[in-house]
């Protein structure tokens, strides 16, 4: 399950640097395999911390987050995230440090903030992360 997530990781992660686009087909994807993948391995899905994501869609929309990376999210989730405390604080951590390093690397690259920045990268390596 843990390969599976990486590999969907890099592809996604690779897409969106290059064309700042997360296609619902890969989304999908991701769900539909990590479904197999979890009912095959007896894994437990998550459904708090996939209810978790859903509460705050209205706060992520209003900061800008483009919907792919929220529907990425939703399915990283509930698939990897664990509901609690330490979790929570992990990804945050994870996330953190990653956005910012992205953030740095698109300032180096273009020298301005103007545009969109990829935020795959960094939630797929905060996901990774958490469910190391």
């Amino acid at each position: 399950m843990f390969v599976s997530l990486v590999l969907f990781s890099v592809y996604i992660s690779a897409v969106d640097l290059r064309h700042h686009r997360i296609t619902n087909r890969t989304i999908l994807a991701c769900a539909a395999v990590f479904a197999a993948l979890s009912a095959i391995s007896g894994e437990q899905i998550n459904p708090f911390s996939f209810l978790t994501v859903l509460a705050f869609i209205p706060l992520l929309l209003s900061l800008g987050i483009g919907a792919g990376d929220i529907k990425l999210l939703i399915v990283l989730s509930l698939f990897f995230v664990p509901f609690s405390w330490l979790a929570l604080s992990s990804f945050m951590q994870a996330f953190t440090l990653l956005s910012a390093l992205s953030l740095a690397y698109y300032l180096v690259r273009s020298r301005s903030f103007a545009g969109s920045v990829a935020l795959a990268p960094a939630l797929c390596g905060a996901v990774i992360w958490c469910a190391r």
